[in-house]
């Protein structure tokens, strides 16, 4: 594991954490329950802190052949928890609505008859949203825009291929063809299957056997990703489309929501991890890790009727090591552990000087 880090400084910040509560406890009467709380509260700092330093770093590094860059897409792509579809809509947004926009048929039609018909009658189906976006590029050049809307209409209506990322071949190998059509009646396929799942849950209580498990989850991952993929792909199309005219090309200045999202997760477990280690407001840091927890959990609860969370460990019932640790931070939450440990003290005695020191 490559950290950001070095490792000296990571050891002697860990002696130094380890020093720390032995002299407080030492301070405290060596009090049985200081201690606990104590190296409960710094435990669960330090795991904050190095899960969020760890994000952090792979989003600095970058993708690479050995790094994967953090992100949580995959993870509400698939949450069916109450606050999961809320989630993917806000953050995900809705790349179904995008490519049914950018692909709809303006009147059903086999490949090869459509193949048949003139450019200009070609040029007349292109899908409305891709047809204005073109004619407005092309700022009144209608021989030029005639011929993108052509081509762009002959990938909708199956005549053409385009060059497409197979997840389940690695590779250059991965790279295959397919027209819009084909690409549509995979993802039908993948919901279909995926529907019949979800059928059958409705019919007994309990996730089912492991295998069945897994396979849900792969088909509704894979729902995700080419519905995501396709819509991606259409907007690259028009993109290339008018580059190769020498079109002007605007860049979409808005950021994707789920980056927000990821930005704010990384920084958010690094700060908590770092108040509950050094102690400065400790019981703010502690309502900030209980939301955290309490919100990943309602996007993936383990509840005997959905399918377990991506990278659960165990067989988690009800309770898992979200919900554990939330519980953890609310027992540190009621305990002054920052004024025995931590910046809590200074600011606690600069801000009422009179008061008794806690036990």
């Amino acid at each position: 594991m490559n950290l950001l880090v070095p490792a000296a400084v990571l050891y002697a910040g860990l002696a130094g954490v380890l020093l720390a509560l032995i002299v407080s406890t030492a301070q405290n009467k060596w009090q049985l329950r200081v201690f606990v709380l104590l190296a409960l509260r710094l435990a669960i700092g330090w795991h904050f802190l190095f899960e969020g330093l760890h994000k952090v770093q792979s989003t600095y590094v970058g993708p690479t052949e050995t790094n994967k860059v953090f992100t949580s897409e995959p993870y509400f792509a698939v949450a069916e928890g109450p606050l999961g579809e809320e989630l993917r809509r806000r953050y995900l947004g809705d790349p179904e609505k995008v490519y049914t926009e950018m692909l709809n048929q303006k009147e059903p039609m086999a490949a090869g008859e459509f193949k048949k018909l003139s450019v200009e009658k070609q040029a007349d189906y292109c899908p409305v949203v891709v047809a204005g976006d073109l004619l407005g590029a092309a700022k009144g050049d209608a021989n030029a825009a005639q011929i993108l809307l052509a081509q762009y209409a002959r990938w909708v209506y199956g005549v053409d291929r385009r060059d497409t990322k197979v997840s389940y071949v690695t590779g250059d190998s991965g790279v295959l063809q397919f027209s819009a059509p084909e690409r549509l009646n995979y993802i039908a396929l993948l919901q279909k299957e995926f529907d019949e799942f979800v059928a059958r849950d409705k019919y007994a209580l309990g996730n089912g056997n492991g295998l069945e498990l897994t396979r849900k989850k792969k088909v509704q991952t894979d729902l995700q990703s080419a519905k995501t993929e396709l819509a991606a792909d259409a907007k690259a199309f028009v993109k290339e489309l008018k580059t190769s005219a020498g079109l002007e090309v605007k860049e979409d200045a808005t950021e994707k929501p789920i980056l927000l999202l990821d930005r704010i997760t990384r920084w958010s477990i690094t700060l908590i991890g770092a108040g509950l280690l050094i102690g400065l407001f400790t019981r703010v840091w502690c309502i900030a890790g209980i939301g955290f927890l309490v919100m990943t959990y309602l996007s993936h609860p383990t509840v005997p009727w959905l399918p377990l969370p991506p990278g659960t460990e165990g067989n988690p019932l009800f309770i898992n090591k979200n919900l554990i640790e939330a519980l953890g931070l609310l027992v540190i939450l009621v305990h002054p552990t920052g004024r025995w440990l931590g910046l809590d003290a200074i600011v606690h005695r600069i801000v009422f000087p009179r008061a008794a020191d806690p036990v």
